[in-house]
This record gives structure tokens, C-alpha cells and sequence, in this order.
């Protein structure tokens, strides 16, 4: 269960955010990074303006809880899980620009592994983590939303040498003479 915590702290999201700039996708690269920059905003804002315990700092008592020795010790900035919120960024950005619905599942399926991982390993309650996951969705939803939005305002032309003819036919009859 470690593993899939370890999917949601922002270095997977770097990587591949990396590998869109090599590829030279240069408009799903920046649907990313801002889907990524805005929703850290969001959370680490939230978290140290809210200063919530962890389940650590809550119960004081570790034999209360199941903790790993590999996993450092936090008490406090547990509201909202910022692992969580970079996960279904991440995951739910990766099922938006990926039109196979299949893999767009099994993107969803690891964002909630990654998001449960978080209570597993004790480093954060329920709340934290559906809080967490409603910012990361949100982000991606609406910051693709906002970027395809220029998209679908534009007017298709259907038939782009017609469209050309008809702008030399008008310009020609604006010309006087």
C-alpha cells in the first residue's frame, strides 16, 4: 500500500509533465502544469490556514495506530491531504486527455489506492483525503474545461478552401475600381 502514496507526491506528476515538454504536447504540458501549480496553491493554503492534526498529533498514542517505520512522523497540516489532491489532479488530468475509457478507470482506481494509502499509513483522517480529492478533481476538471473552452468558441470552418475563396471573393469586391 506504500507504493501508491508514493504515486501521489508530485514527482509522478513532474514526470510526466516532463515527458509532454520532451514530446514537444506542448498544450497538454501546459493544461498540466497549471492544473498541478493551481491545486498545490489551493492545498497548502488550505493546510496551513486550517493547521489540522494528523492522526499522530490527534490520538498522541502510536500504539493507537498502524504506522510503518519507512514513513516519517507528522502531527500536524493534515487538512486536506495534499496526496490526495495531487493524485486525482494527476489522474483525473491523465483520464481527460487519454480518450480510452478503460484506462481512463483504471487512472480513477489508483487515484482512490493513492488517496486510501494516505489513512493506511495513518498520516491522514477520511475528511482529508475526500476533501483532498474533490480540490485535485475540481482542478483538472475545470482547468481543462477552461482551456478547451477557447476551443469550442471558436467557429469550425467545414471547409477551409471555401472559407479562403469566399475571404478573396469579399476583399475583392471591397477594393473600389
Amino acid at each position: 500500500m506504500t507504493g501508491f502514496t508514493y504515486l501521489a507526491d508530485g514527482i509522478v506528476f513532474g514526470l510526466v509533465l516532463l515527458y509532454l515538454l520532451v514530446a514537444r504536447k506542448f498544450r497538454p504540458f501546459l493544461i498540466g502544469l497549471t492544473t498541478v501549480l493551481t491545486e498545490t496553491a489551493i492545498v497548502q493554503v488550505l493546510k496551513h490556514t486550517i493547521d489540522a492534526p494528523r492522526p499522530l498529533g490527534y490520538f498522541q498514542d502510536a500504539s493507537l495506530l498502524h504506522l510503518v517505520k519507512w514513513m516519517p512522523e507528522h502531527y500536524n497540516h493534515s487538512f486536506p491531504s495534499g496526496h490526495a489532491a495531487c493524485a486525482f489532479a494527476l489522474f483525473c488530468y491523465l483520464a481527460l486527455i487519454d480518450n480510452n475509457k478503460m484506462r481512463g478507470m483504471l487512472f480513477m482506481a489508483v487515484a482512490l489506492a493513492a488517496a486510501y494509502s494516505r489513512v493506511y499509513l495513518a498520516q491522514h483522517f477520511f475528511q482529508d483525503i475526500y476533501i483532498g480529492s474533490i480540490i485535485g478533481a475540481s482542478t483538472s476538471f475545470v482547468v481543462y474545461s477552461l482551456f478547451e473552452y477557447r476551443n469550442l468558441t471558436k467557429t469550425p470552418e467545414l471547409c477551409p478552401r471555401a472559407a479562403m475563396e469566399a475571404e478573396t471573393a469579399l476583399l475583392a469586391e471591397a477594393q473600389p475600381g
